[in-house]
This record gives structure tokens, sequence and C-alpha cells, in this order.
């Protein structure tokens, strides 16, 4: 059981891609993404309920290679690492010594991340609109096409052409607030960034 909202990571780790391939009209949207290979920032997680009282705050850093590689580390308020390796995902639960292990489709048909990794145009799963500025950013909003969703909207926030904040709404009203800081595009990876091993004595779940 993960002690982290496991769903709101992975949509974002495989939003990247699909927006690159889209033409939403948006030239601050079409110019960023298609430009962005990989991604690196340290950033602080929140999590709102419906009547937007906090219900939970992490931090930590993340590096995301197209297509496919992250690395998600969470140090603060326990320490806890998830890697994508293109097939597998690795979660580590460093207080726990425990690893859980599951192929990465897998893991995306549970999460709305599935609709987000598909090679169609964005245009084909949501409907963007511009916000406007809101505290000296540039937000959009994103709405799925279909009904039938774990979640309502995604609003991104920009500041000139940078991705600074990501907003994911559910169904519930709930709210997962992305903010990011330090941002590196295109940063150049060392060949291990996107590799785990788990540590020897740690209980691996998932894998025989």
């Amino acid at each position: 059981m993960f002690r982290l909202k496991q769903w709101g990571l992975l949509s974002l780790l495989t939003f990247l891609p699909v927006i690159a391939m889209g033409q939403t009209g948006y030239a601050v949207l079409d110019n960023f993404f298609s430009q962005v290979k990989g991604f690196q920032a340290e950033f602080t997680q929140t999590v709102f309920d419906e009547n937007f009282r906090e219900v939970q705050k992490s931090s930590g850093k993340m590096a995301l290679m197209r297509p496919g590689n992250f690395r998600w580390s969470y140090v603060t308020p326990y320490e806890q690492l998830i890697v994508g390796d293109g097939k597998e995902i690795w979660i580590y639960d460093v207080d726990l010594e425990q690893v859980t292990v599951k192929s990465q489709q897998d893991a995306l048909d549970e999460t709305p991340a599935q609709l987000l990794s598909s090679d169609k145009p964005i245009v084909d799963h949501f409907s963007v609109v511009e916000l406007g500025m809101r505290s000296d950013l540039a937000w959009y909003e994103l709405r799925p096409l279909e009904e039938e969703n774990a979640f309502m909207a995604i609003r991104l926030g920009f500041n000139g052409e940078t991705l600074t904040q990501m907003e994911l709404q559910d169904g519930l009203g709930n709210r997962t607030l992305f903010q990011y800081r330090a941002v590196e595009i295109n940063p150049k990876f060392s060949a291990d960034v996107f590799n785990f091993s788990p540590p020897e004595g740690v209980d691996v779940i998932g894998r025989e």
C-alpha cells in the first residue's frame, strides 16, 4: 500500500510526452513541451481536501527523461524513492525497508496516466482553456473530454515558458499542487539515474 498519492505523481510523469505530441493552439504550451526531452527540479507537493484544507505536504527532487524514464525522490516527511526505467516501476520505502515493483504499464493502468500516455494529440482527450494570469503565472486548464475519469482538471502555471506549478483536481474535489523550483530543462543525466537495484536485506514485493 503506497503512503503517497501515487496517481497524481504518475499522471505527471507521463504528462510531458503527451503534451509535446499535441497541437493545442497555445504557443506557450507547444513551444515549451516540444523542446522538453528531460526535466529536473526540486518540488513541493501539497494535497488539499474538497474544502481546500491542507491534508498532506511533502517535498523532494525529481528527474524525467523521455520516453518513460523518471526518478522521484521524496525527502520529507519521510524518505521514498520511485524509479521508472521504461519497463518497471520501483517504489522504495526507506523506513519500511520495503521495495514494491510492478510493470510500468500495469502501474499506469491503475491511474489517469493511462489516458495521458496515449500517442494521440492532446486535443483528442482534453479541452484546453487559457485562464490568464494568477500570482504572476500564466495558467492553462485541461479538462478530459470523456466524463468517466478519476480527475476533473489539470491546471498548468508557467513563468514565461517554464512550468513552475501544476495542479490536479479529482472527482471528489481534492487537489494536488506541485510547485517546482531550480528547474533544469534537458540536463545531462548520468547513466544510473533511472536504474534501481533493491538494497541488500530489504523486502521486495511484486517479483518472485
